[in-house]
């Protein structure tokens, strides 16, 4: 990476140095034709805000298939090899809510768990979102804080893409300004030594 394109947060997060991350940035400041100084950095803080709404929507993801997975495995009757139970569920589940490819044998025991519950998906994933709506919502307010930042960072980025733009504008408008009050003098000037 050259320097100009370095990540600098203002503490250096854990998340900073993955690579996936680093990607992520890059394909953002890529997209906005690689800007540098103030504007890179509004592009990062862009790049920062969409990489945790991602980030969240993953957790809210996993939290509700994780929920899933705890309404179909008995607690009580499964003391021996309980994670072993929950991780499978929890992986047919999500494979199977996220569009992936299920193993027959997964498929099968995920079918006979969900019908011994007297569930299917849906109902499934109703009843996760109803037991854990509060922590849902707490993720709702962190991406709609993202979604906050990114529309204040986009202001101030347009802000700044703009204002040389506005400077040279403004400059052209008073140097006009001046000539015409120059020109007004000299008109008051005229009449006076014609009178």
């Amino acid at each position: 990476m050259t320097a100009s394109k370095d990540i600098k947060l203002p503490q250096q997060a854990s998340y900073s140095q993955l690579p996936e991350y680093i990607e992520h940035v890059n394909e953002i400041v890529a997209s906005y034709d690689s800007p540098s100084g103030v504007l890179g950095e509004l592009v990062r803080q862009v790049a920062d805000s969409i990489w945790w709404v991602k980030t969240y929507q993953k957790d809210k993801d996993h939290l509700i298939v994780m929920t899933m997975a705890n309404c179909l495995v008995d607690r009580r009757n499964v003391l021996v090899g309980l994670e072993k139970t929950s991780l499978r569920v929890f992986e047919a589940l999500f494979k199977s809510w996220s569009g992936g490819i299920v193993e027959p044998e997964d498929q099968t025991y995920l079918d006979s768990t969900l019908g011994s519950k007297g569930y299917n998906l849906t109902s499934l994933r109703a009843e996760a979102v109803r037991k854990s709506i509060k922590e849902l919502e707490v993720i709702d307010r962190l991406i709609e804080r993202q979604f906050k930042n990114m529309r204040l960072v986009m202001q101030a980025y347009e802000s700044v893409r703009f204002a040389p733009q506005l400077l040279k504008k403004m400059a052209v408008e008073i140097e006009q300004l001046m000539q015409r009050v120059e020109q007004t003098y000299e008109d008051q000037r005229r009449e006076v030594s014609r009178q």
